[in-house]
């Protein structure tokens, strides 16, 4: 397993480019139940970084549709997924060595076999390791708001990765975006309202219903708690 979630990257003159990330770099707790589930089972469903673009018909031995969900957390909806919808192959990408080990441990568990987990920055894995035309939908649920201004140059889901979506998904492909903040949702509106590619699936060209498939995962039931209000999004390629 690759520790290094970072592709060191320069300018022409030979000096370091340092990007702007949508996440803070920080060394998460794991627990002794979470780091053996990374000894034993990484090699199962991880897959490590690299700069080559994935095959990924032949890592899930299946060409069912490719579900890809950016930033999952402990894996509950994820594993959830994988579960309800066999003939359908996910792939999970976290920047968390914690989510990652729990998410290993419910795949255990479950005997998950249509299930891979990538440990890396989400940019770096869409711009290098996923194929055009592939993906069926992109799920990205609760991603870090940066609710500061001066923040929001960090937020994950501006005009060019949504860009960089839009090539990764196929035709009618489905991009889902859950947030429990108000701001956040409104600024990928904007975002995405000029980008033509992208079809609003609400009736009133704002927020959707939340999916049957997306179960209610312990982060949200403390956002409703605190009197946060969810945020549906739903767009369509076409």
């Amino acid at each position: 397993m690759n520790n290094n979630i970072f592709t060191l990257k320069y300018k022409k003159d030979g000096t370091f480019l340092r990007e702007i990330h949508s996440f803070t770099s920080r060394k998460s707790r794991l627990t002794i139940s979470q780091m053996n589930a990374i000894q034993k089972y990484w090699s199962y469903i991880g897959i490590n970084f690299q700069i080559q673009l994935l095959n990924l018909s032949s890592i899930f031995h299946s060409n069912h549709s490719f579900v890809l969900e950016i930033g999952f957390g402990s894996g509950e909806n994820i594993i959830h997924n994988a579960i309800n919808f066999p003939k359908k192959n996910f792939l999970g990408i976290e920047v968390y060595k914690s989510g990652i080990g729990s998410c290993l441990n419910l795949a255990h568990i479950h005997q998950i076999k249509n299930l891979r987990i990538i440990y890396y920055d989400a940019i770096e894995v869409m711009n290098y390791m996923i194929p055009n035309d592939i993906l069926s939908t992109v799920q990205i649920f609760f991603p870090d708001p940066w609710n500061k201004k001066r923040h929001h140059k960090r937020r994950l889901l501006n005009k060019k990765f949504l860009k960089i979506i839009a090539k990764k998904l196929i035709v009618n492909g489905i991009l889902h975006i859950v947030t429990d903040s108000e701001s956040y949702a409104f600024y990928i509106l904007n975002e995405i309202k000029y980008m033509h590619k992208y079809h609003n699936l609400s009736e009133n060209n704002n927020f959707v219903e939340r999916s049957k498939s997306r179960i209610i995962t312990k982060f949200e039931i403390k956002a409703r708690l605190k009197g946060h209000h969810i945020f549906n999004l739903m767009f369509q390629l076409i």
